[in-house]
């Protein structure tokens, strides 16, 4: 009887091990989907941050600073320092010349929230 018992435990056991582990497979197609969308609205944010970038940051760092010109295949790079010169220390854009609206702002923080920072 205690050895039929043990089996039984066993079997629930390894049966609620095997349902939890099996919620762990492979993506579905849902969750593909979802990855697919993410992406591209990603895609799309960081040519909203990147025209940002060129419209208000470049006008000023083509004339002052041509080295820190902003482009699409380096600014994921200096994703960091925009954080830190734009939001934390609120250095860029610099003068009264020039200023981001709030939209740009919530644009170009929700871009850098996709770069993995912070």
């Amino acid at each position: 009887m205690k050895a039929r018992l043990n089996t039984i435990v066993w079997l629930g056991t390894t049966t609620a091990v095997l349902i939890l582990f099996s919620s762990f497979d492979t993506p579905g197609e849902a969750t593909k989907q979802n990855q697919m969308k993410i992406s591209v609205a990603d895609n799309t944010l960081k040519k909203q941050a990147l025209k940002i970038l060129e419209t208000k940051c470049n006008v000023c760092h083509r004339k002052q600073n041509p080295l820190m010109v902003f482009k699409e295949k380096n600014m994921s790079k200096r994703a960091k320092k925009i954080y830190k010169m734009v939001f934390k220390e609120r250095k860029m854009p610099k003068g009264n010349d020039i200023r981001l609206t709030n939209e740009e702002y919530i644009t170009l923080e929700k871009w850098l929230f996709t770069q993995e920072i912070f």
